[in-house]
């Protein structure tokens, strides 16, 4: 028994027995029945290329993105468009734990030498804290000594919560300079 063929109005992709019509959209994914062997092939793509342990996640925001991007242009090669997609997020992903294992290192190392610590070291550091703005040195303090989370200093202190992580940045940013000097 043979297959039909689509109509010379439809076309098929790869992966997908039901035909478009041939006004369909590329750059609508979600109305492409492909979609989901699009994303089955990204899944396992980006296992391959990046871990398994990043694959469903780097995959979910791919798809979000392309999702979102404007359809005013349509999309020749989706699968090219999903994986340089992933692969800015996998960048992204794995520039994040670089920076975050290289302030664990540097965490670590700064508990190793505070065991030494002396009267003097306690006295720069007071001066360093004394040394901040006082809107800055308040909201450094509530967050470092206080144990305060930045939602709650901005709620206490009448900021939103981006304010209030630019204070911190930037007093972090004076005090360490401080210390250093």
């Amino acid at each position: 028994m043979s297959r039909p063929q689509p109509s010379s109005s439809a076309r098929v992709r790869p992966g997908c027995e039901d035909p478009l019509p041939a006004e369909a959209p590329a750059a609508l994914p979600l109305r492409d029945p492909s979609w989901r062997a699009h994303l089955v092939w990204l899944r396992a793509a980006i296992g391959r290329r990046f871990g398994a342990d990043l694959a469903d996640d780097i995959a979910q925001e791919t798809c979000l993105r392309v999702v979102q991007r404007s359809t005013a242009e349509p999309v020749e090669n989706l699968r090219g468009l999903l994986m340089t997609v992933a692969a800015n997020l996998a960048r992204d992903a794995f520039r994040r734990r670089r920076v975050r294992a290289e302030h664990l290192a540097a965490a670590e190392t700064l508990a190793g030498e505070g065991a030494e610590r002396t009267a003097e070291d306690d006295l720069l550091v007071r001066e360093a804290i004394l040394s901040l703005p006082p809107d800055l040195r308040d909201t450094f303090l509530l967050s470092k000594i206080g144990g305060l989370t930045n939602r709650e200093i901005a709620q206490r202190c009448g900021l939103s919560v981006r304010a209030i992580d630019k204070r911190l940045q930037k007093a972090m940013t004076l005090f360490v300079a401080r210390l250093r000097d």
